[in-house]
């Protein structure tokens, strides 16, 4: 290589990311709250970051546990949901980490 060549990342580059079926599903799953999908757009993004960092853990239950928990967190600070619809939302959510789960 010399000196005039670029490192240009391509698409087969290994970086973390979650299986399309995950995003579909988290995209259902976020429909059912009463807020805009705009203003669910950056803690959907974070949350799918976290889980998609988790595929590396040692101990995957625990890594998803503490995405769930960071997600409802800043949904319960950030946009004021009630406690009964993140209860919901959490069964929805520890449902769709089971289903990652199983899938790996």
């Amino acid at each position: 290589m010399s000196g005039t060549d670029k490192v240009v990342p391509t698409t087969t580059e290994d970086t973390p990311a979650t299986p399309g079926w995950v995003e579909t599903s988290l995209d259902s799953i976020l429909a059912s709250l009463p807020v805009s999908a705009e203003k669910l757009a950056p803690f959907r993004a974070s949350y799918l970051d976290c889980l998609a960092g988790c595929g590396r853990a040692t101990d995957l239950d625990s890594a998803h546990d503490s995405c769930r928990q960071g997600l409802l967190r800043a949904l319960k600070d950030g946009l004021e949901l009630d406690s009964a619809t993140l209860r919901t939302l959490e069964q929805k959510l520890e449902k769709l980490e089971l289903d990652i789960s199983s899938a790996i």
